[in-house]
C-alpha cells in the first residue's frame, strides 16, 4: 500500500469505486455516478491541495488505484477525516493502514490537534476503521449527515494528537 497524490490516470478507478453500491449507500457520492464525477473529484482534490483546505491521498494497492483518504482542514488546527475504498482493495486492512498513515502525517506535518470522523449510522466498516485508529465514538446524532437531499443519522467521533493507535 502506498499513499500518494491523485493522478489523472486514477479516474477509471475512481469511477468504478463511485458506482459501487456500498459507496452509493454510505457516502455522499452522486447517484448515479458518472465519468464526469470522477474528473470533478480529481479537480476538487487538486484545488484542496492548492488552497490548503484539504490534503487528499490516493491509496495505491498492487500498483493501481485503491481508494482515497483525506483530511479536510478546519479552524483551530482540527480536521475531518474521510475515506473510501475501491471494492477490489477491501477486506485486507488497507483502509486502516492508510487512515493511520494519513492521520499520523496530519498530526506530525500539519500540527493538527484533533480530527473528527463522521459516518452514517450502520456503516460498520467505517466505524471499525475509526475505532482501530483510536477514535472515540462519542455519539449518534439525529440528522447529522446529508447526502443527495436526504438526512441520515450519524455517528461522530474524535481523535486527539497522541491517541492514534
Amino acid at each position: 500500500m502506498l499513499l500518494r497524490r491523485h493522478r489523472p490516470d486514477d479516474a477509471d478507478g475512481i469511477f468504478e469505486q463511485g458506482g459501487d453500491p456500498d459507496m452509493q449507500r454510505w457516502t455522499t457520492v452522486p447517484a448515479p455516478y458518472e465519468r464526469q464525477h470522477a474528473q470533478e473529484f480529481l479537480e476538487k482534490v487538486a484545488a484542496g491541495w492548492a488552497d490548503g483546505s484539504m490534503a487528499a491521498f490516493a491509496i495505491e494497492v498492487d500498483g493501481r488505484f485503491g481508494g482515497t483518504v483525506d483530511l479536510r482542514l478546519g479552524e483551530g488546527r482540527w480536521a475531518e477525516v474521510g475515506f473510501g475504498l475501491h471494492p477490489a482493495a477491501r477486506g485486507r486492512g488497507v483502509m486502516t493502514r492508510a487512515a493511520r498513515t494519513a492521520l499520523r502525517w496530519g498530526f506530525e506535518e500539519l500540527g493538527l490537534v484533533g480530527v473528527h470522523w463522521r459516518a452514517v449510522v450502520g456503516n460498520r466498516a467505517s466505524r471499525a476503521v475509526a475505532e482501530k485508529c483510536g477514535f472515540r465514538v462519542e455519539g449518534e446524532v439525529r440528522g447529522l449527515l446529508v447526502a443527495r437531499g436526504q438526512r441520515d443519522d450519524g455517528w461522530i467521533g474524535s481523535l486527539l494528537a497522541g491517541e492514534l493507535r
